[in-house]
């Protein structure tokens, strides 16, 4: 089993060299279009695949590892009430990001839950820091790779199409 140092230190290796360069995860899934998780391709040949949605949820995660942070500055917050969250916030909701192809960072949430009953608030904090860190360079990324143009995939209506459509429905 790892110790939280050594999950640390390795989170923090991937986070200074996705500085500068993309996770391969997110070389594969959003530069390339590679499905690797088990997402699949698209149903009913639409445009927005789960990658669209993995993406967006290496976000909300980030969020949420700052939000356990600022609470375990807290003394009413106590380790079991915190782990139980992180459970629930940011371990759980890594596995669907795994499934979108972002293997890396449920690697590292699952390592992470390894050693979340045997560690104090420091450690804790520690752990959230850098693991905040990975998390804010593979959405700056996958923000960069987005496929920005395909919002001109839904034109904007403009009044004369929902007049139409109210026609249509006194039809």
């Amino acid at each position: 089993m790892n110790t939280w140092q050594s999950i640390k230190a390795e989170i923090d290796a991937e986070v200074e060299k996705t500085t500068t360069e993309p996770v391969q995860d997110v070389t594969e899934v959003f530069k390339y279009r590679m499905s690797k998780g088990g997402a699949g391709i698209p149903n009913d040949n639409q445009i927005f695949t789960t990658w669209f949605f993995g993406g967006g949820d290496v976000n909300y995660l980030a969020d949420y590892c700052y939000f356990l942070y600022e609470l375990s500055q807290r003394e009413e917050y106590t380790m079991p009430m915190l782990v139980k969250m992180m459970r629930f916030w940011v371990i759980q909701p890594s596995t669907f990001g795994h499934y979108c192809g972002l293997s890396r960072q449920y690697e590292f949430s699952q390592n992470i839950n390894e050693v979340l009953d045997s560690i104090d608030k420091e450690a804790f904090r520690a752990l959230l820091d850098s693991y905040r860190a990975y998390l804010g360079n593979i959405y700056a990324w996958v923000y960069h790779y987005m496929p920005w143009g395909v919002g001109s995939a839904f034109p904007r209506k403009d009044e004369a199409y929902y007049k139409r459509a109210l026609e249509l429905l006194k039809a």
